[in-house]
């Protein structure tokens, strides 16, 4: 008789945690798809290239309106600031690494476009984070990015970068 009972309570905690997790009043903790989980990110950016090849800081812009982590807005306004890879070892396979400044901390990116397409008012490429900071700390991911340049003026360019990222 004390089995049945027992087994009742049980059963009992058990409908109720699973009455909640329907009803949507699940705890999102650590467990939850949403903040342990792959989320997509998409970053578009409006970027100004030097004038001068080799320039210490070979491009700046902002990020864009459009730009998601998960289903929420990413870093909309911040600034973005490209410079090529110093002695940190992580940031040796890349041409380029790109830090972006958000209200609620920073992203740094180690990113490498596709060389030798002139020709094309496009240019493909792949990313990974390296490193962040404040609410980034733990953004870890990478993905692939396309660039657009102006055919008036090919100093500017607007940036799609798709990816995964968990935190």
């Amino acid at each position: 008789m004390h089995r049945v009972v027992a087994l009742v309570g049980v059963l009992a905690i058990v409908l109720g945690a699973c009455s909640a997790i329907r009803d949507g009043e699940a705890d999102a903790g650590p467990a939850s798809g949403t903040e342990a989980g792959n989320l997509p990110i998409v970053i578009r950016t409006n970027v100004m290239i030097a004038e001068v090849t080799g320039a210490d800081t070979p491009a700046t812009g902002e990020i864009l309106d459009g730009s998601t982590l998960g289903d929420a807005a990413f870093c909309v306004g911040g600034t973005i600031e490209d410079r090529h890879p110093g002695a940190d070892a992580a940031e040796e396979p890349f041409l380029l690494v790109r830090t972006i400044t958000c209200p609620d901390g920073t992203v740094r990116a180690g990113f490498s476009p596709e060389v030798g397409q002139e020709e094309s008012p496009t240019q493909g490429g792949s990313w990974t984070i390296l490193s962040g900071t404040g609410a980034f700390e733990r953004l870890r991911g990478s993905g692939q990015l396309e660039v657009t340049y102006d055919p008036d003026d090919g100093s500017h360019a607007q940036e799609t970068w798709t990816g995964t990222v968990t935190r």
